[in-house]
């Protein structure tokens, strides 16, 4: 198969590591992606000064399905983003594809937005400098074990990874510590910047799947799986969804004209198939499609399990957010979705704490209350549906009832996608 298109223009950092780690920052944002950007450009237009600090260099992909929805896009058109969006060459989805096994059925849907993480992070990440965010990537920051606070400052250490110049060669294996007012971890599923895990843990569901990626010019599939590109070049603007026992896959067109395949797998059957690439042909068999074993030699990012919770979602002067949070499962967009919110909800307690630091034990108790209704509410519906995905038989009965009770149909698709 061809390798997909080329990723957005590189990035560079807006500040060097010595020059961080001399600053007072209002706000250390540790991880570049939409819940840690988002944060970053709220926090920044609010007159904050803001280090958004990222692991790996830009741009880079992440395993995501990468369809927003309509609550989203709209985050996203607040942000100032969506003029970007459009011309980057997001791909509009208004159609969904439900198959399990030999059931299967399309339903409109409202408008879903598919992009590339590398195109709608790159966006998000050029959007937090014009808002004045300082941006430095190839570093890792850490909370230490022990977070002292002097005057209100808590210290945050920040390593140089390769590929990040320094006058110091060695200092990139020499943690520093920057010294920040608040710290956000928008780490997604990645919890090393919370060095003991004791005294941040977390509840791993132990039928947790993980969450893979390959992106696929479509123009391949057309020897290498006919079937399937078919499928796919007969109309552009369709989602689909594909399920059986041991997982689904989301199949959409993206931006540079690829194929995004992000699927969640159970792991014992990855490992019992011979790899992911097999696993998800498996998946695509079973609901009828050939792929002629297209995928042997694609490229397939992973994720950890997926479905976990936080047990403690901050303390004072930290917060999560995003999917550092906790996961449920992929599902049209909604982890984008949450991610969105969590910004627009927390910013505003960021500029109280450093307007005024006595605050900062109010804040805790103002972010614990809002993460405990999003997951009881707006969390539900995903969690009805990974239960549904897991016995294939109740799964078909639930696509059927779906196509023959319109509004029961409406219902769901109205939670799950707007």
């Amino acid at each position: 198969m061809s390798s997909p298109s080329a990723p957005p223009d590189s990035l560079r950092s807006t500040i060097g590591y010595e020059s961080a780690i001399e600053c007072t920052w209002d706000v250390i944002i540790v991880g570049a992606g939409v819940a840690g950007c988002a944060t970053a450009i709220l926090a920044a237009k609010s007159g904050l000064k803001v280090l958004l600090v990222e692991s790996k260099s830009f741009p880079r992909e992440k395993v995501c399905g990468g369809c927003l929805n309509v609550r989203a896009q709209d985050a996203l058109r607040r942000l100032g983003v969506d003029h970007e969006l459009q011309a980057a060459g997001s791909v509009r989805l208004s159609e969904l594809h439900v198959q399990v096994k030999a059931v299967g059925h399309i339903w409109p849907i409202p408008s879903l937005l598919s992009v590339r993480r590398s195109t709608l992070d790159t966006i998000l990440v050029r959007r937090a400098i014009e808002c004045g965010a300082d941006f430095l990537q190839n570093t890792t920051a850490v909370l230490p074990a022990e977070h002292g606070q002097v005057h209100d400052l808590m210290e945050v250490e920040l390593r140089c990874c390769e590929g990040l110049q320094s006058s110091d060669p060695l200092s990139q294996f020499k943690p520093k510590a920057a010294q920040a007012r608040c710290l956000v971890i928008a780490a997604g599923l990645n919890r090393s910047a919370l060095r003991l895990q004791r005294d941040w843990p977390s509840d791993i569901a132990p039928d947790s799947r993980i969450g893979v990626q390959s992106l696929v010019s479509l123009e391949s599939l057309s020897e290498s799986a006919p079937e399937l590109h078919g499928m796919l070049d007969s109309n552009r603007g369709r989602l689909h969804m594909l399920s059986s026992h041991h997982g689904y896959v989301g199949i959409c067109l993206t931006d540079g004209d690829l194929i995004d395949f992000a699927a969640a797998l159970d792991p014992k059957r990855v490992s019992s198939a011979g790899g992911i690439g097999p696993a998800v042909c498996e998946i695509l068999e079973e609901c009828g499609i050939k792929t002629h074993r297209a995928f042997a030699d694609c490229h397939w990012m992973a994720t950890s399990l997926l479905t976990r919770t936080s047990k403690i979602v901050a303390k004072p002067g930290v917060f999560l957010v995003g999917d550092a949070l906790g996961y449920i499962e992929p599902f049209t967009g909604e982890g984008m979705s949450w991610a969105l919110d969590n910004a627009e909800m927390l910013a505003p307690n960021l500029v109280r704490i450093v307007q005024d630091p006595r605050t900062k034990d109010q804040a805790v108790r103002d972010w614990e209350v809002y993460v405990q209704k999003q997951r009881r509410f707006r969390h539900r519906i995903c969690r009805w549906v990974a239960k549904q995905a897991r016995h294939p038989t109740r799964s078909q009965w639930v696509v059927q009832a779906c196509h023959w009770i319109p509004g029961f149909r409406t219902r769901i698709l109205k939670k799950a996608v707007q």
